[in-house]
């Protein structure tokens, strides 16, 4: 069972070159996407920073992070709730990460991601941002992509 973080996440509403690669991906599991509830954060966030930055076009930010509410809606993406379980998971996280030589310093919602990730019980780590996929597979989470 994989666990989406907001990078890969992102690829399936504003297309990039390398989108095709993760839905299809997709498209081979059974079971639906699952990240944690600040991917709706980071997403509409992302989405209003390609928008303003020209990438998308007037109004796709919205639109964007409509279908991502509607694909939560139908269960296509479950979603991860921060709570105590994710607060427990977050300090063991962040601790063995930092306890590396070097420290693996990683960003908060990094951290909660990962969290989310453990108690979710996932086992695969769906990422592209490199320094969150380092911690991944320090935490022993397979990798997609490889």
């Amino acid at each position: 069972m994989s666990y989406w973080d907001t990078s890969a996440v992102v690829k399936l509403y504003a297309r990039k070159s390398d989108s095709a690669i993760f839905e299809s991906y997709l498209a081979a599991v059974v079971s639906p996407v699952v990240t944690s509830r600040i991917a709706l954060y980071e997403a509409r966030a992302t989405f209003r920073r390609k928008e303003s930055e020209g990438i998308l076009r007037t109004g796709a930010a919205q639109t964007l992070y409509d279908e991502l509410l509607q694909d939560i809606a139908v269960a296509e993406i479950r979603l991860v709730e921060l709570g105590a379980d994710i607060e427990k998971e977050y300090g063991e996280v962040l601790n063995l990460c930092c306890q590396q030589t070097p420290p693996l310093l990683l960003r908060t919602l990094d951290v909660l991601h990962l969290a989310s990730a453990r108690a979710a019980g996932e086992t695969e780590v769906v990422a592209t941002d490199n320094r969150l996929r380092d911690a991944a597979k320090l935490l022993g989470f397979t990798l997609f992509p490889p």
